[in-house]
């Protein structure tokens, strides 16, 4: 945005909003006025008569021409998050560069694919970029919709991601050979034909973690196991083990597959507009207090719920949510 003396009235909304919601702005950025360039981002979305989107048109030129190496690890380095959000707006260099220097400061990270045109810049096609696998992955949870799902799982084959020998060292300890059966019991025989259970576990290598919405069908979870994961060992998570590493990988342990169904039929959609922002800033919020994905779950579904009866991006009726959200953040505590 424009600097203070200048900063137009989009910029201007949005540091009021924030700090008068009691957010911190000391790490937002001010660019040089008179710069086209540094306009800030906007988001104008129009909905149809059933609530869905029709038409969106966005203004995030600034993600792109402005991504800054050393500003990305100064923010890191000064907040200190417990978890870093990154979303698709940025360019594929960009990403790189916030995802590796959160890995650099301890930073778990998400990420969000915005749409299913820029899902695809988490795999570029550049033949300098590469990506560690797990353990190593730079990106621990990613939450698309099924749409993005497939668009990240083309990008990433075209583009070589699954033809590495770093990635088949881990897809092979899974021993997922003629998996169709287990697929279909832990998901359902709609879900698996669409792909979303296979395509899941050909990207688990880079993203350890996958919560693919499904709107009205619910929630998948694909997460990877490392060897001395307590849900290997835990009779509660033992229907929703997908896979054991059938050889001596060091540190992949197995695959945990678990379906959640919609929490609620949602007849009087207001707006959709936010309802995957609010899913995912629930789970990371619980996941910043040491919850676990698989009990966050429902209670981002409802969250989400809420948006979608809200006119607002993020519905402010959230807070009633506290107790449901505390309790299944701290479950494991």
């Amino acid at each position: 945005m424009p600097p203070s003396n200048g900063i137009g009235s989009a910029g201007s909304t949005v540091l009021a909003t924030l700090e008068a919601s009691g957010l911190d702005t000391s790490c937002v950025r001010i660019l040089g006025g008179g710069d086209d360039s540094a306009r800030t981002a906007q988001y104008v979305a129009v909905n149809g008569t059933d609530k869905n989107l029709v038409l969106a048109m966005a203004d995030m030129d600034i993600f792109v021409r402005h991504a800054s190496p050393d500003y990305a690890a100064s923010v890191i380095e000064a907040a200190k998050p417990a978890w870093l959000v990154v979303d698709a707006n940025w360019s594929s260099s960009a990403i790189g560069t916030w995802l590796s220097a959160g890995r650099k400061h301890g930073a778990k990270t998400a990420f969000e694919p915005v749409s299913v045109a820029k899902s695809t810049r988490l795999f570029p096609s550049s033949k300098h970029r590469s990506m560690p696998v797990f353990p190593s992955a730079t990106v621990d949870l990613a939450t698309p919709n099924q749409l993005e799902l497939e668009a990240m799982y083309q990008a990433a084959k075209e583009n070589g991601y699954l033809d590495t020998s770093e990635w088949f060292g881990v897809i092979d300890a899974f021993g997922m050979r003629g998996a169709r059966d287990r697929f279909v019991k832990l998901s359902s025989a709609e879900i698996t034909d669409a792909g979303i259970p296979a395509q899941s576990i050909q990207l688990l290598p880079y993203i350890p973690t996958i919560i693919t919405k499904m709107g009205a069908n619910g929630v998948l979870l694909v997460s990877m196991l490392g060897k001395q994961d307590s849900r290997l060992y835990d009779r509660e998570a033992e229907p929703f083990i997908l896979a054991r590493s059938t050889n001596d990988h060091p540190e992949v342990g197995g695959v945990y597959m678990r379906y959640f169904p919609p929490v609620e039929r949602v007849e009087d959609v207001v707006s959709v507009n936010g309802v995957g922002d609010t899913f995912l800033g629930v789970m990371t919020a619980g996941l910043a207090m040491g919850g676990r994905a698989e009990d966050l779950v429902d209670v981002a579904q409802k969250a989400a719920v809420l948006t979608l009866r809200s006119p607002s991006s993020v519905s402010e009726e959230l807070g009633d949510l506290a107790g449901e959200f505390l309790g299944a953040a701290r479950r494991r505590q």
